[in-house]
């Protein structure tokens, strides 16, 4: 049925922006795995496990390491042990260093959200930079 109410949303809603993104992509997994009721539970089950770094000098080790978030294990690429990566905070208006190291045995690259810095040291390998060395 149609109808010509506006839809109004309260002023503040109260859904943490990563919260949002979590759910919108849950909501994908589950789609994706339509009627399998097994992997939904172990996917709905799975620990969402993600570091919180803090300081000046951050450490980063890109590898790939056995993960189950299906009910099968599978080979993902990890950023210091965890999928996703650790969250990294520091305060606007500090100078960070960050140290990647590429366990891969291919160029990689970490694409950088909330940070502003030049074209070469984010994007993808052979097109915006060379990429991060093994």
């Amino acid at each position: 049925m149609y109808t010509n109410e506006i839809l109004t949303l309260p002023h503040e809603i109260n859904l943490p922006r990563r919260r949002f993104v979590k759910g919108l992509a849950m909501g994908g997994a589950l789609l994706g795995l339509g009627g399998l009721p097994e992997q939904l539970l172990a996917a709905a089950a799975a620990p969402a496990v993600q570091p919180m770094l803090r300081g000046k000098h951050f450490k980063l080790a890109i590898g790939h390491q056995a993960v189950n978030f299906t009910g099968k294990e599978r080979i993902a690429t990890v950023v210091n042990g965890s999928v996703p990566g650790p969250i990294l905070r520091w305060k606007e208006g500090d100078n960070i260093t960050l140290d990647v190291t590429n366990n891969l045995t291919e160029a990689s690259s970490i694409h950088w959200h909330g940070i502003i810095l030049p074209t070469e040291m984010d994007g993808v390998p052979d097109i915006s930079f060379n990429g991060i060395a093994p």
